[in-house]
């Protein structure tokens, strides 16, 4: 696999770690970070997120109070129908739900409590319900409608409460790749929802890594798929660039997507996005929202924390992050 010479491993570790600095002198005494939608469990499970990926555990290490704080402020945020529910959510709490739940299962591999063992099982035990009849999600916890950007959040955790071994039924996955495989785009890419629009980088980066992932989950020898290459040829073949749309959901996405694909793929894009990151982080750690400022405001909690879990794919301590 094409990995940075060990400088460009070092700079990749420096800017982390800048980042997470940054992200510790903004949280709140709540355990929550500033954003621009105010307290938000999508901003707070990424800047968690953030932390676990470069190998801070709860509990212990020098940064046990950031993330202690974050746990318990995550955990206090549940609500009896086991949504974990923002002070200030978006017009899609589901986003928030299913980035929440990703980083409490990553917490829970370091730390096996009991308490957050029930959490996270009636969190998925949410996601199974609220699962339409296409097999995706949408942006409230029921069972209505879906779009591809909600549901490959919920398909990134639930398959690592999979990995997990929480329980998460097999039909579940199943319905969420019939669900994947309908927004695939003849041209390559994936659409917003089925049957709807054409592709665009960020939600075909989304789809490609949801289908890698679900297809993992099914019978073996089934693990190819020509819409993943199709998807991420078209992502490369667009212009790479922070005025567009969705700017940080696509280098998330997209590093995880090439990184499972490997060999020339990835040694092509994985230079990009680095080599963009590692120039553009401002002096105090963080980066700039860029199109995304609507959701990272002044602080900028949102795009660093993604920034530093964007460069974490090199470091492999969470198990997303791994082959």
């Amino acid at each position: 696999m094409h990995l940075p010479d060990p400088d460009e491993m070092a700079r990749v570790e420096a800017a982390v770690d800048r980042a997470l600095e940054y992200l510790v002198r903004h949280q709140q005494e709540d355990g929550s970070w500033p954003s621009a939608l105010g307290n938000n469990n999508g901003v707070n499970a990424v800047c968690l997120l953030a932390f676990l990926g470069r190998g801070h555990v709860p509990g212990r290490g020098p940064y046990r109070i950031v993330v202690d704080r974050s746990l318990r402020q995550l955990l206090a945020s549940q609500n009896d129908a086991g949504l974990y529910a923002s002070v200030d959510p978006s017009h899609g709490p589901m986003y928030e739900h299913g980035l929440a739940t990703l980083a409490m299962i990553e917490a829970y591999g370091y730390y096996p409590e009991p308490a957050l063992h029930r959490s996270i099982q009636k969190a998925v035990d949410l996601l199974v319900r609220t699962q339409n009849n296409q097999g995706g999600w949408r942006y409230h916890p029921r069972p209505r409608d879906a779009d591809l950007s909600v549901t490959v959040m919920q398909v990134v955790a639930l398959h690592a409460a999979m990995n997990a071994r929480f329980e998460v039924p097999d039909e579940t996955m199943a319905q969420a790749l019939d669900y994947v495989r309908a927004c695939v785009h003849d041209s390559g890419g994936f659409t917003y929802r089925v049957g709807s629009g054409g592709p665009a980088p960020p939600r075909s980066a989304a789809g490609a890594l949801s289908m890698q992932l679900l297809l993992g989950t099914q019978a073996e020898g089934e693990l190819e798929d020509p819409a993943i290459q199709q998807a991420l040829a078209y992502i490369e073949r667009s212009r790479y660039r922070p005025s567009q749309s969705h700017f940080w959901y696509l280098n998330y996405y997209s590093m995880q997507a090439f990184f499972q694909a490997g060999g020339e793929l990835w040694a092509r894009w994985h230079p990009r996005v680095r080599d963009f990151l590692l120039e553009n982080q401002n002096p105090d750690g963080s980066w700039d929202g860029y199109s995304e400022v609507r959701y990272a405001g002044d602080s900028k909690c949102y795009s660093t924390a993604f920034g530093a879990i964007t460069l974490q794919v090199y470091l492999h301590y969470l198990p997303a992050y791994q082959r």
